[in-house]
């Protein structure tokens, strides 16, 4: 399985996420010297799970479903921005950027 592919079905497993959007950064990062293996993503995540939680807690929700893609062997992400948001964050958001 592709590691976009495997991200995506994982956050939707572990988070009961109703949209995930995977960017793989991968390209403009090659040659980075420190990368050590792994790739660069940048992931949108809706879920319930995020009401009344504060952003430092749904970062470590979504790092913690994905703690193995990061620091297993062989290791799959090296770098992962996250954008998160409730169902109606994002409603609002997507509504706000539909013109």
């Amino acid at each position: 399985m592709e590691t976009v592919q495997l991200i995506d079905k994982i956050l939707k497993e572990k988070l009961s996420a109703q949209h995930v959007g995977i960017i793989d950064d991968s390209d403009k990062h090659r040659g980075h010297k420190a990368a050590g293996g792994g790739g660069h993503f940048t992931v949108t995540v809706v879920s319930e799970c995020f009401r009344n939680v504060n952003i430092i807690d749904k970062c470590r929700l979504v790092y913690s479903a994905l703690d193995e893609q990061i620091n297993g062997q062989p290791k799959l992400i090296h770098a992962l921005q996250i954008k998160t948001f409730t169902p109606d964050e994002w409603q609002s958001s997507t509504a706000n950027t539909t013109r």
